[in-house]
């Protein structure tokens, strides 16, 4: 996600024990005709949200997938298609990632054929193909996160599923130089069972990324942290024997970062939502009003921050921390058959939530339609 520039008001302790009232009503805005399936969200400048995921195509078990993109000024309510080299790709769009400069990165899954993962950059000359090489012993993979810390230096996340036992899965890093995505070495860790999924690069020495381990006790939350030289596992006490995992990574600078996800609570186990935040100096769980479900964006502003989710694909699930004050953003629920919030972004003073709509067949048709939904609330 997109680092605010200011810094956010109020301490941690403000955050955990007030709560104000909800934000204003929710405007819904309007896509080109079509179904797709919203996955990120990211501001590219001060008026420009751009908003990636996917469609389906064809019949069958095994439907193709393809890769959509629409930007909208901050001044509209329409969204506009953005035509991009991966358009004929057989591909979600899983991630966006925006410089400082205006260059922007789109990446998704992996292809077989040419054993690379889809991704496409944007600079001031225009759009170009950006493959990323996938390990030799990778069977597949994809990027599920990338982020910028300038237009020669972007990070991008994800996971491999390697030659050998079925179930293992090994988070993958790359890094953009300026020229063409480079693999990494991740630290060692001792499983057969992680991925990253979030990113956030703060500078050069200081990025973050985010996701799930696999422990002999159950799925634990991962954080790894590169200092400029390596990456690291980076231990949280308050976090580290949770049943839970990290979805999205964001940073309003070294001394403010927050991660968002899902931990099991309860005798029953069920997910509700996870949000964690760095203060510098140790990473500590912070009580938001979001409840049951799971969180997958997370967004800084000059006033605070927001996260949104769903219960399940069904409830749209979400809070806002706002001048020291969490609010409960109470989101419209917009599909006749459920509304699934995928990403939140801030421009100025308003906040736009992105995510999926499932309506009932029309008549005459067997599958539900999945329309792409947005919303925004000052």
């Amino acid at each position: 996600m997109t680092r605010a520039l200011l810094a956010l008001t109020g301490g941690l302790a403000a955050m955990t024990l007030a709560f104000g009232p909800a934000p204003g009503p929710w405007v819904t805005e309007e896509f080109p005709a079509g179904t797709a399936r919203l996955i990120d969200a990211e501001r590219i400048d001060a008026d420009t949200i751009w908003t990636a995921g996917f469609r389906r195509s064809g019949e069958g078990k095994q439907p193709l997938l393809r890769p959509v993109l629409f930007g909208r000024e901050d001044s509209s309510r329409r969204w506009k298609r953005i035509p991009t080299p991966l358009d004929d790709a057989p591909t979600r769009i899983n991630a966006i990632g925006a410089s400082p400069e205006g260059d922007a990165w789109l990446v998704g899954d992996a292809d077989q054929g040419t054993h690379t993962i889809h991704t496409a950059h944007r600079d001031d000359t225009g759009w170009k193909l950006a493959p990323a090489p996938l390990p030799e012993s990778a069977l597949s993979g994809g990027f599920l996160g990338v982020d910028a810390v300038d237009e020669d230096d972007a990070w991008a996340v994800g996971w491999t599923q390697p030659d050998g036992p079925l179930f293992t899965f090994h988070g993958l890093i790359e890094r953009w130089d300026g020229e063409a995505w480079r693999q990494v070495a991740p630290p060692a860790l001792d499983t057969d069972y992680w991925s990253l999924w979030g990113i956030t690069a703060i500078a050069p020495d200081d990025v973050w990324a985010a996701g799930a381990i696999g422990t002999p006790e159950g799925l634990r939350p991962l954080l790894l942290h590169y200092d400029g030289t390596s990456w690291s596992r980076q231990s949280a006490p308050e976090l580290d024997s949770l049943a839970a995992e990290f979805t999205a990574l964001a940073s309003n600078g070294p001394n403010d970062v927050w991660a968002v996800g899902r931990v099991e609570r309860g005798a029953d186990g069920r997910d509700h939502g996870l949000v964690a935040h760095f203060d510098g100096t140790r990473w500590s769980v912070v009580d938001a009003p979001v409840g049951q479900g799971r969180l997958y964006g997370v967004t800084v502003a000059r006033d605070g921050v927001a996260v949104v989710g769903d219960q399940n694909g069904t409830k749209p699930i979400g809070a806002r921390l706002r001048y020291g004050r969490w609010q409960a953003l109470r989101l419209p629920e917009v599909g006749t058959q459920g509304t699934a919030a995928s990403d939140v972004v801030t421009t100025g003073r308003s906040l736009t939530v992105v995510g999926v709509a499932t309506n009932e067949p029309a008549a005459g048709e067997e599958d539900a339609g999945t329309l792409p939904f947005a919303i925004r609330g000052f």
